[in-house]
């Protein structure tokens, strides 16, 4: 399922993600608070447990999740959405899935994993700010259901319409949240207009070469 996050304040980060002349710590930063806004959406439809609190003066209603999360950010770019995930939600497990495209095949190279062997009663938010040609997302979420993961949500700040409408189609059990939906992809696999490398982006490591 696709699911659109149209929130104004969304759009507003978005700006900044888009605009060439953005610095990295402003990138990053932007990146940082747009992570609140998909736990907000991510986390909106979850069971909870209800138990007793006793406050100062009486006892009231607690909460607490009823499921079992595990956050899993693509490397590289997918640390930038990371962070409210770890300060909202402490107890969350952090799975690390290490992928790496070919410049000329476009195809992903998985290069590190770090996740629990059995994911049977887990809910797994994968993190990709960027859904270009699909390969990566794709492979990961392989990876996730290799190990038996019960549900799994994804998380991008802009995809490339074609490939998110093949993985919609692939996989109709998972929530893809996206900020955008950009209809055009380039020769070198980069989203036009898009908003560039992610990774290159929050991280500062821009080669000048990767855009047209």
């Amino acid at each position: 399922m696709i699911i659109p996050i149209n929130h104004p304040v969304a759009k507003i980060k978005l700006t900044i993600l888009r605009d060439q002349n953005t610095p990295p710590d402003q990138f990053r930063k932007s990146l940082e608070e747009l992570s609140y806004l998909f736990v907000f959406y991510c986390f909106e439809k979850s069971e909870l447990n209800e138990f007793q609190v006793q406050t100062p003066l009486d006892k009231a209603p607690g909460f607490s999740l009823k499921d079992k999360y595990i956050v899993i950010p693509i490397l590289r770019a997918g640390l930038g959405l990371l962070p409210a995930f770890t300060k909202l939600i402490p107890d969350i497990v952090v799975g690390i899935i290490g992928l790496t495209r070919n410049e000329e095949t476009l195809t992903p190279t998985q290069y590190y994993t770090n996740l629990p062997e059995n994911l049977t009663n887990f809910t797994g938010i994968i993190l990709e700010p960027m859904i270009a040609t699909g390969g990566s997302i794709n492979k990961a979420i392989e990876i996730l259901l290799e190990r038996k993961i019960s549900k799994i949500k994804a998380c991008s700040i802009i995809a490339y319409e074609k490939s998110l409408v093949e993985l919609n189609e692939k996989y109709p059990f998972i929530e893809f949240f996206v900020l955008s939906i950009d209809k055009n992809l380039n020769n070198k696999g980069f989203i036009v207009p898009g908003l560039g490398d992610a990774g290159d982006r929050t991280f500062g490591t821009l080669q000048s070469y990767i855009y047209p």
